[in-house]
């Protein structure tokens, strides 16, 4: 019940980062990043994902922050430096953010041996 309240947390703070890139001069691309991940978020916590799901997201997300970390860091706050750089570092710990959030899904206690595809799951009717 926990996994399923803190998904669900989770999954609201990612809507509300969707929320705020409406200044952002690339706002559609990282809207659809954060609410994907929201509903990727719920569903794990949910055990509606199989690990492999998780398992790429997490890495896809690693391999993007690596891409979009700046040369150069200079925090997190406009007025500390240059705003590229800030807006990059905090793209890229918004992907590390989400990756994190995916690989605890992924390696949750209990999940590999219960774990079912939903679609695999479902009994044929033989009517």
């Amino acid at each position: 019940m926990l996994t399923k309240i803190i998904g669900i947390i989770l999954g609201l703070v990612f809507i509300s980062f969707a929320g705020l890139q409406y200044n952002d001069p690339d706002a559609t691309v990282w809207v659809i990043i954060y609410l994907v991940a929201a509903a990727v978020t719920i569903l794990a916590a949910y055990g509606k994902l199989p690990v492999i799901v998780l398992a790429i997201v997490t890495v896809a997300c690693v391999i993007g922050a690596m891409y979009l970390w700046p040369e150069k860091y200079e925090g997190l706050e406009v007025g500390g430096g240059d705003i590229k750089n800030i807006e990059e570092a905090r793209e890229a710990l918004g992907l590390l953010l989400i990756g994190v959030v995916m690989f605890l899904y992924a390696i949750m206690p209990g999940r590999l041996k219960n774990e079912t595809t939903p679609l695999t799951t479902q009994k044929a009717d033989h009517s």
